[in-house]
């Protein structure tokens, strides 16, 4: 018998429609759906490999012969599902079986850094305490962010005394520390009334990052790197602050001898900066965080340990990265002012 690819397999025993504009064709799972709410199915190709999702009854799966020496399986039981003889694939169980996974290259980057420029704590900036706000502050950080209030030297305004002051009261003011110097803060409103939910310092934020201590800690953990501030603060890892992941992020990242394994935000533009990631040569993860929409939420949620063990259980790179990233990434707009 001719041992065709895991995608003409496929294409032989499944009716498939035509791809969609991200290249998924659509299908009906008949172990669980009939088909009554059309295809709720899809399979997806590219480069020898193969990606399937069923929004009906949940199951997700990848094969990529580039990275895996074993068919998955529940790529194995979505292929008995469809009736596929087993006798037309286990070949390629067999073929793969010893095969070197292919390393991943990290993109080296070259470019030039400086350390981010030292500033000065504004003078109306204080301590949490136990005034009104700070009581606010603390009740905030313990019951929203699962984050002991004493933990970290968070700031507060009293809104007096520069013409800046007043914008920042009734924030939570985190600053933000390299080398024990202060180069960087924003605040988080704690009315949820303001206008923008964030306020930062304006400078630029190419060249600073939350955690830095952590790039340089030595441990055989991975390092995983977050859009905010809260969300890499309660796993131990570093923050981009925002969906930009720049090129003098990602040199300062590589100084790091710790696989890097970046955690995209689920709503909004979380892909992108998880695909400028991929190419940077870093690892992604799509942790299991039911409808949460980011780690800190998962935290407060499930609790730190089952959050790092989805962290880790549902890390990947390359095509099954990508693939994962199309059903973790949702294209929802969210305040992310």
């Amino acid at each position: 018998m001719e041992k065709l690819l895991l995608e003409d397999i496929i294409r032989k025993y499944i009716r498939l429609n035509p791809p969609n504009a991200r290249g998924w064709n659509s299908c009906v799972h008949i172990a669980c759906d009939h088909g009554k709410k059309g295809p709720r199915a899809a399979f997806l190709f590219e480069n020898n490999s193969v990606a399937f999702h069923c929004f009906n009854c949940g199951i997700k799966t990848v094969y990529d012969p580039n990275t895996s020496n074993s068919l998955p399986r529940q790529m194995e039981k979505v292929l008995t599902d469809f009736g596929i003889p087993h006798d037309e694939w286990e070949h390629i169980i067999f073929d793969n079986f010893g095969k070197p996974k292919q390393k991943t290259k990290i993109n080296k980057n070259s470019i030039k850094l400086s350390n981010p420029k030292e500033i000065p704590l504004p003078s109306h900036f204080y301590r949490l305490c136990n005034d009104k706000w700070s009581i606010v502050a603390r009740d905030y950080l313990k019951n929203l962010r699962a984050i002991d209030p004493d933990s970290y030297p968070f700031y507060l305004s009293t809104g007096t005394g520069s013409p800046d002051a007043a914008r920042w009261k009734g924030r939570l003011i985190i600053p933000i520390y390299k080398d024990n110097k202060l180069i960087f803060y924003m605040g988080r409103d704690l009315t949820n009334k303001k206008p923008k939910k964030y306020l930062s310092l304006d400078i630029p934020k190419h060249n600073i990052l939350g955690g830095f201590d952590e790039i340089f800690r030595k441990t055989n953990e991975p390092l995983y790197i977050t859009e905010g501030w809260f969300d890499a603060y309660v796993i131990g890892g570093v923050a981009i602050l925002g969906n930009e992941l720049s090129k003098e992020h990602v040199a300062w990242l590589n100084r790091s001898s710790r696989k890097k394994i970046y955690i995209p935000d689920r709503f909004g533009d979380g892909k992108r900066a998880a695909l400028l990631a991929l190419k940077s040569g870093f690892s992604i993860s799509t942790p299991d965080i039911g409808q949460c929409k980011d780690i800190n939420e998962a935290v407060s949620k499930y609790g730190k340990l089952y959050v790092l063990a989805s962290l880790s259980e549902y890390t990947a790179s390359g095509f099954t990265a990508r693939t994962n990233l199309e059903v973790y990434c949702k294209n929802v707009k969210e305040d992310r002012s």
